[in-house]
């Protein structure tokens, strides 16, 4: 949502159809109360509602510039992820992490680019509360890292460097 409403388009990836329809449920009303309240116009909202796909493989986002993988805090199913990522992802693509306290140092040695592997650990609801947390790990190119804090500008969020560390900031 937060993405969207900065004008950017989405690609999510769900592993089931049923939870791909509840995601893109969620963001769609999401962005309705973004439509009552005033901050879209109705041709902005259907825009915006144009801007997001979704699907089912991690194959969908080859052509991606930034994947922001945020699965469940297990260090075993991220690590699987980023392997499929590092495979996937076109040169240069950053793979970042939303994990809120995992070393993402561990996950970045799953990939054969971890200078390209960035945190970018969002509060709940992402949408709505402004800190994001800028995780840089040991090999985190500085290209990568100002591409985090120019998102977090563009998402209007308050952008905060972190070095990997247990529970980061937050």
């Amino acid at each position: 949502t937060a993405c969207l409403l900065a004008g950017l388009r989405v690609v999510l990836v769900e592993t089931t159809q049923v939870a791909l329809d509840r995601g893109i449920l969620a963001i769609h009303k999401n962005l309705e109360g973004a439509l009552r309240r005033g901050k879209l116009t109705e041709d902005k909202f259907d825009a915006t509602k144009a801007d997001l796909k979704g699907e089912l493989e991690l194959i969908a986002l080859d052509q991606v510039d930034l994947v922001i993988e945020a699965v469940f805090e297990n260090m075993g199913v991220k690590k699987d992820i980023f392997v499929e990522l590092d495979k996937i992802c076109k040169p240069m693509a950053i793979l970042a992490s939303n994990t809120s306290y995992l070393d993402l140092d561990e996950i970045a040695g799953t990939t054969s680019r971890p200078k390209d592997v960035i945190g970018l650990h969002f509060f709940s609801p992402a949408h709505v509360m402004r800190l994001l947390e800028i995780v840089v790990g040991a090999e985190t190119d500085q290209r990568v890292t100002a591409t985090g804090f120019s998102l977090a500008k563009r998402l209007r969020k308050i952008g905060v460097k972190s070095g990997v560390c247990d529970g980061f900031i937050g």
